[in-house]
């Protein structure tokens, strides 16, 4: 016994490297130069676990005032004959981070898809940190068109969406019967892959870019696309959220829904209009037509969870086939009805950030 631990003894003694190594905890790190932001006339060395970047410190401190704050620190390690600064970033953050700053601080936004997204969040929550504004103003920019919070603008961009659905569909229904889709454009379906605004919701808040106009239209596509609060993050899922977001979400659709159903339930009333051809009869045909259309919009509603299109819809369909006056009331009666919709459609997207508590 006393043989074999001798000699156990003197394999590890015979590798004082080994020894040294566990006793000092030194690391052994291999770097490797990143193929584009290392440049060899660059004064300054960023490095991300094994990545090296090496970059301007003229350049680097005159875009971003913490990273020049950073580098006017004392003391600091020495690698290549340089000053080295750790930096707690991912080498993929930090790429996206110094090829901003190279670029001056422009970035060329494509299409916010599942694609580009990455690349987007990792810009934004980089210059958010190291305070380089423009790009920050730029993607905010991008998200406000792309999920707008005036009512007339989210109009627009549902037309345009529309448009682009009905080019990517390579068959149309006329009268029953599947025809080819006159329109149809075999690359007109980007819009599948946008990036789902759970996610989006979720990096402006870690941001700070919270504020109810940004938020606001978000949560309501949110609201209007999202059925799986289980499972496996794929598809419409609000995994991204917090909390306290995913309840708000809750609340605010059974809001929503609430505001909506009193709309629909509620006849307007007629003002006196004395001009002719104003009729006696304008109040029952009034009354009419609200009595066809509570059902469908009640119903719909429950199914689409998106009540702000189906009240442009209808009005839309009243006002180009004069259906209410088809039930009997007179034009300025039509026209009253007619205002008094698009005041309660109105009412309702300008209630969205009370329903969401934003």
């Amino acid at each position: 016994m006393d043989d074999v631990a001798s000699r156990k003894r003197a394999r590890v003694d015979s590798n004082p490297v080994k020894r040294e190594t566990i006793d000092s905890d030194i690391r052994l790190v291999v770097y490797q130069n990143h193929p584009t932001l290392y440049h060899e006339d660059g004064n300054t060395i960023f490095s991300s676990a094994s990545t090296l970047f090496c970059v301007h410190r003229s350049v680097v401190s005159k875009n971003s005032p913490v990273l020049r704050a950073l580098l006017e620190e004392p003391e600091r390690k020495t690698l290549r004959g340089m000053r080295h600064f750790e930096m707690e970033e991912t080498a993929e953050d930090l790429e996206a981070l110094l090829n901003v700053i190279y670029e001056g601080s422009r970035i060329d936004i494509p299409n916010i898809t599942v694609e580009s997204a990455p690349l987007l969040s990792s810009i934004l929550r980089m210059c958010t940190k190291y305070k380089i504004d423009r790009p920050c103003n730029d993607i905010i920019r991008r998200f406000r068109s792309e999920w707008p919070h005036k009512l007339a603008d989210h109009d627009a961009k549902t037309a345009a969406l529309h448009e682009q659905q009905s080019r990517a569909a390579p068959y149309i229904v006329q009268n029953g019967v599947q025809v080819p889709n006159p329109q149809y454009d075999p690359n007109a379906n980007e819009e599948d892959l946008i990036i789902h605004p759970g996610s989006v919701i979720a990096l402006l808040r870690d941001c700070g870019y919270d504020t109810s106009e940004v938020l606001t239209p978000l949560f309501y596509a949110l609201s209007r696309g999202t059925w799986q609060f289980g499972g496996a993050a794929i598809g419409h899922h609000i995994a991204p959220l917090s909390h306290a977001d995913i309840e708000r979400l809750i609340i605010g659709i059974e809001r929503i829904r609430s505001q909506h159903a009193d709309f629909v339930t509620q006849v307007p009333l007629l003002l006196a209009v004395p001009a002719p051809p104003h009729k006696l009869e304008c109040g029952a045909g009034v009354k009419a037509y609200w009595q066809s259309l509570a059902p469908s919009m009640l119903k719909a509603t429950n199914g689409s969870r998106q009540p702000v299109e189906d009240w442009g819809s209808i009005i839309s369909q009243a006002r180009s086939r004069r259906i209410i006056s088809g039930h009997g009331a007179c034009d300025g009666c039509e026209r009253q009805v007619l205002a008094e919709m698009e005041k309660r459609r109105a009412t309702l997207w300008a209630d969205m950030a009370k329903h969401f508590e934003l």
